[in-house]
């Protein structure tokens, strides 16, 4: 696939949160760490230590391992329905604080780089429906179906979690593959419905239930855990600064008053692709300038001593009224009270 990367043997990819799970889970089939890690420069205490870094290869033997070893090639989809919201670090926290499923799944796409090199997401929206896409990042064929696997299923997990199950969410994956046990199986596991010999390994979702409330919402926290995930993403190893990341970059740089037309004639691409690929990310242009307003805004008011208006207009808004309103959009409460919280908390 063009554009698709090798990342060296001995590299670090990630550390190995993600594994530790994996490991529970095949010691409960008689499985060992010493197992897991033949043919690889791991010790078995250092693959179940959490830190320990990981290259790309040394994960594709460790699944290859495992497929081996428990000749059961619907792992993947075990081990993501284990994982719980917290082990995906500041991007889990970022995507629990989201006020809605579509906010959460917005941000596991663009940040889906700080957890892992091996595979990107894509976001695809249609009428009725939309999907999230899983594309392979990485030419390790062989593990590829486990980290497909294991995506799509943290993600039906996610969402559920994040909606307490509403009856909107109505999820169905669809796998690449034909099915490997009896289709009841899958759904018994998963709980949901499974579609086989699809060109995409994918989570398809109601477009209504991106509207869904978050019960965890809370605008400060994600925030913060957004600003962690960028500044990791930042120094994720490999090429995974979204366009996303970019387009904010410019607008950091030159303000954010930057049109459209003018951050894609910086970024050498056409309005209309630009507007296309950060759909793909499930955002938008409007919706990037509103995010760095956000970042801004919130910076000086705890930082600084301007006055609202002096932030209201160094931000591109004409009247004061309109920034407050769009900050308590943003923050759930009012400019004032939100540098009167950061003052306490400081």
């Amino acid at each position: 696939m063009p554009g698709r990367q090798d990342i060296s043997a001995v590299h670090p990819l990630f550390t190995n949160e993600y594994l530790i799970p994996l490991l529970e889970l095949l010691a409960n089939r008689g499985i060992s760490p010493a197992q897991l890690v033949a043919n690889t420069r791991l010790s078995p205490r250092a693959l179940g230590q959490p830190g320990t870094h990981i290259s790309a290869r040394e994960y594709d033997q460790i699944v290859r391992n495992a497929y081996r070893l428990s000749n059961d090639p619907l792992l993947g989809l075990e081990h993501g329905r284990r994982m719980s919201i917290a082990s995906h670090g500041f991007l889990g926290f970022a995507v629990m604080a989201s006020e809605t499923l579509g906010e959460g799944l917005s941000l596991a796409v663009r940040y889906a780089g700080t957890r892992t090199g091996l595979a990107r997401i894509r976001f695809r929206q249609g009428q009725d429906e939309c999907a999230l896409e899983i594309i392979r990042a990485a030419a390790l064929p062989d593990s590829y179906p486990f980290i497909a696997h294991n995506i799509l299923s943290t993600l039906v997990t996610i969402a559920r979690f994040l909606t307490r199950n509403s009856d909107i969410l109505a999820p169905i994956i669809r796998l690449v593959e034909s099915a490997q046990r009896p289709v009841a199986f899958y759904e018994q596991l998963l709980g949901c419905d499974v579609e086989f010999n699809c060109d995409q390994y994918e989570l398809v979702l109601p477009k209504a239930a991106l509207s869904l409330e978050v019960s965890t919402a809370n605008s400060v926290a994600r925030h913060s855990a957004e600003q962690e995930c960028e500044r990791l993403l930042a120094e994720a190893p490999g090429e995974h600064i979204d366009l996303a990341s970019r387009v904010r970059t410019l607008l950091i740089s030159y303000g954010s008053g930057l049109s459209l037309e003018d951050v894609a004639e910086r970024l050498r691409i056409s309005a209309r692709s630009l507007n296309r690929q950060l759909a793909q990310l499930n955002t938008s242009f409007r919706k990037m300038v509103e995010e760095v307003r956000r970042e801004q805004a919130t910076r000086l008011l705890g930082n600084s001593s301007m006055k609202v208006s002096e932030i209201a207009e160094q931000l591109g808004y004409t009247d004061t009224s309109n920034f407050v309103r769009a900050f308590r959009k943003w923050m759930g409460i009012t400019p004032l009270n939100y540098r009167k919280l950061t003052k306490h908390v400081s």
